[in-house]
């Protein structure tokens, strides 16, 4: 169990003067669980291996997999699109992220930005999206950097950066106009005997430079179009190239699959007819519903040995060639004959999103998905999970690969041990040993769709096995109210169109007990409908939105000594602020406190529970009517009528107020996920109502977006965080 927060050391944060107290952050997780988008297994350590993510950022291993530390110090951002490890140096690692490049000389523990030569970091933007990092084997001091964020299709530039002193100054390599403007780099390749003749891909074709990048020419003889995606050179014989191209989504004939040159790239022949499966979806139907290849390695001293990964849901597989491309073997079974461990994650299949040959055994192969990562150790015969520990029971823990993202954390009123963990894409995981192993817990919930994202979580106060959830999609508009009266291992949907609520996410849940056996009151925001309220423990809702002046309702709290006292924080009409309104009957009935608060865009709002009168919000900037609304935290000590900014912050998102002391306030600082400084400041605390604030991050907490914060009911000095990359984390502070 942790060490709670003593409350000398919180009494400490009380003088400004003095430093925060050196908090340890306890990762926990069920391992995995999110995009792995790069993967690269050491050409100087048989097990060692480099992963990447698109929210989580650098995980590193040096047991083949088997566990994983987060090294994100000095990262701006957290997607990391690809690895490029020094050929001669352990400790030298380059990456390239959204934000540009980074450079590691302690084999990936700490990065630095590599930023002279590129485009000044931008506020509002990516100012240069690496899409492609390729590294002179010859010449380890010289690397190329294309730019374009090939997973999302967009912001090509066609340009290529070079450096020739390790990344400590860059420019540009290539003439304008010699390549397409638009031009989309997923991928480079310097050829090992003469460091000036590159291959690059992108959505206009193959090109090859003879120049060292200044000049391009395409090389797409024998394609049948030019949406090039990825490349792969057999080392001991160079000439032998491999490249996968796209086939656009219902588009007729399929165009995808592996091409293969012998001559360096001048031209290319098909190697897609026998054994990849050519899959094309409907018109208008979703991306993964046509089979893709994209990730491909060849091996480094047979040209004929080669594996391309399925991307898409029809084709999730690896495959297999021995003989150069012209037959192809599926060697990832899940049903038939079966060969792989898939884990605690059997909701979704290894769609593959990054693929990575080990350069010191070739039969040492590992993928990445949208949340597993894969590892085999005999060319494909057997594959086994390496992302997480499973049990014989069903439980299963993380080992250090925590890629996940939280809408809330909650402590069972009575078990301080049980935790319940509303997850985005994976649902609602519990833990009974506070966050040692947990299980998944979504049965009856149904489609399945509505089981991605656990939104909310609530306790009845007098029998704490009884509790209401908020399931749904994060990324639709669409979800459910379900009960549970077995401490929520099995549920029951009572929140569904059919009984009042409308197509919609719910969160936060409010439940009332006006008496210990009467049934219980719950209130729910139905995004973008407003409130709703049921009286029947959730077998009928009614809609409670009168005298509101709309029904984008951003935050609900309720008075700890008033369960008829309402207030909510509306978010902007689009032209001016948001608005704080009050209900002195349970919703029935809405009154204006504030119709123009000092922000627009709410995402959190908290009551302070010792001091009822007392109300913090959390806020992000926002630019509307030709005005900014600042960001940052506010608050009132009127029930709303007034309010203060308090913290001055672009982007606040989650609070909690100590249930004892309504001076002493947390807030997560994340930040806009779309420019160059993107990671946030982590979470901050005040101990004199917000007059000052002191970051409470230590130097173990490896991920600064903190949307999620929850004080223990049990101790309150006990702090339970959800983040934007890698999952939730209990403080553990030193003595």
């Amino acid at each position: 169990m942790p060490c709670p927060i003593s409350p000398l050391v919180l009494a400490a944060l009380a003088v400004t003067s003095s430093p925060a107290p050196e908090i340890t952050w306890r990762n926990i997780g069920p391992g995995g669980g999110g995009w792995i988008q790069s993967i690269c297994a050491s050409p100087h350590a048989r097990d060692g291996v480099f992963v990447g993510c698109d929210v989580g950022g650098f995980y590193r291993s040096d047991d083949g997999g088997g566990s994983y530390a987060i090294h994100n110090t000095g990262l701006t951002d957290y997607w990391v699109e690809c690895i490029v490890p020094h050929p001669k140096d352990p400790k030298i690692l380059y990456i390239g992220c959204e934000s540009g490049v980074y450079r590691s000389d302690d084999g990936g523990h700490r990065w630095q930005w590599l930023r002279n030569g590129f485009p000044e970091p931008h506020a509002h933007r990516w100012s240069a999206p690496i899409g492609a990092l390729a590294i002179d084997p010859a010449a380890p001091g010289t690397l190329y950097a294309g730019i374009g964020r090939p997973r999302l299709f967009k912001e090509g530039a066609g340009t290529v950066y070079k450096t020739t002193d390790a990344g400590a100054t860059w420019s540009r390599a290539n003439h304008p106009g010699s390549l397409p403007p638009d031009a989309l780099i997923s991928d480079i390749l310097v050829d090992p005997r003469d460091g000036k003749r590159l291959h690059l891909a992108c959505q206009h074709g193959v090109f090859q430079s003879d120049d060292a990048g200044v000049t391009w020419h395409p090389t797409v003889h024998g394609l049948p179009h030019p949406h090039a995606r990825h490349l792969a050179r057999c080392q001991a014989q160079p000439d032998t190239l491999y490249l996968t191209i796209r086939s656009e989504p219902g588009e007729k004939p399929w165009q995808g699959g592996v091409y293969r040159s012998d001559d360096n790239g001048r031209t290319w022949q098909p190697r897609l007819h026998q054994g990849l499966w050519q899959v094309i979806g409907k018109p208008g139907a979703a991306d993964p519903l046509t089979a893709n290849y994209d990730r491909i390695v060849a091996h480094p001293s047979n040209p004929d040995i080669a594996y391309v990964g399925g991307s898409g849901w029809v084709n999730a597989t690896v495959f297999k060639t021995t003989d150069g491309g012209k037959s192809w073997t599926d060697v990832v079974r899940q049903r038939e004959n079966p060969n792989i461990d898939m884990g605690w994650i059997k909701m979704w299949g290894p769609s593959v999103k990054c693929l990575a040959m080990s350069p010191l055994d070739p039969d040492l192969l590992y993928f990445g998905t949208s949340g597993h990562v894969f590892k085999t150790t005999d060319g494909g015969a057997r594959w086994q999970q390496a992302y997480s520990r499973t049990f014989p029971d069903g439980r299963f823990t993380g080992t250090g690969l925590e890629v996940t993202c939280l809408h809330a954390i909650a402590v069972h009123p009575r078990d301080p041990n049980r935790l319940y963990l509303g997850y985005y894409d994976i649902g609602l995981l519990i833990s009974r040993d506070r966050g040692k192993t947990f299980s998944r817990h979504v049965e009856g919930i149904a489609p399945r769709e509505l089981q991605n994202s656990c939104l909310a979580i609530a306790f009845d106060p007098d029998d704490a096995e009884h509790l209401w959830a908020a399931f749904g999609q994060w990324h639709e508009n669409e979800g459910v109210v379900a009960e549970s009266r077995d401490g929520g291992s099995t549920w029951t949907m009572i929140g569904k169109s059919d009984t009042g609520l409308p197509k919609a996410r719910h969160r936060p849940l409010l439940v009332d007990a006006p008496s210990p056996k009467s049934a219980r009151r719950l209130f729910t925001v139905a995004e973008r409908h407003g409130i709703f309220t049921t009286d029947d423990s959730g077998r009928s809702w009614q809609p409670r939105n009168t005298g509101l002046p709309n029904t984008d309702i951003r935050a609900l709290v309720q008075d700890p000594g008033d369960s008829q006292h309402l207030i909510c924080a509306l978010g902007d009409n689009k032209a001016g602020p948001g608005a704080l309104c009050a209900s002195g009957d349970a919703g029935h009935s809405w009154r204006a406190i504030n119709p123009a608060l000092p922000t627009a865009d709410i995402k959190a709002m908290v009551i302070a529970p010792s001091r009822p009168t007392r109300l913090y919000i959390a806020a992000r900037e926002k630019f509307l009517g030709g005005k900014t609304y600042p960001g940052g935290v506010f608050r009132s000590d009127d029930r709303g009528a007034t309010w203060q900014r308090v913290l001055d912050d672009n982007f606040s998102d989650g609070l909690a107020v100590d249930p004892r002391d309504p001076d002493v306030a947390f807030v997560g600082r994340t930040d806009h996920p779309y420019h160059d400084n993107s990671t946030g400041e982590g979470i901050w605390m005040t101990r004199d109502a917000g007059a000052s604030w002191q970051p409470i991050n230590g130097t173990s907490l490896t991920c600064l977006k903190v949307n999620t914060i929850t004080l223990d009911p049990h101790d309150p000095s006990r702090i339970l965080l959800g983040t934007g990359g890698n999952g939730a984390f209990i403080a553990e502070p030193s003595p």
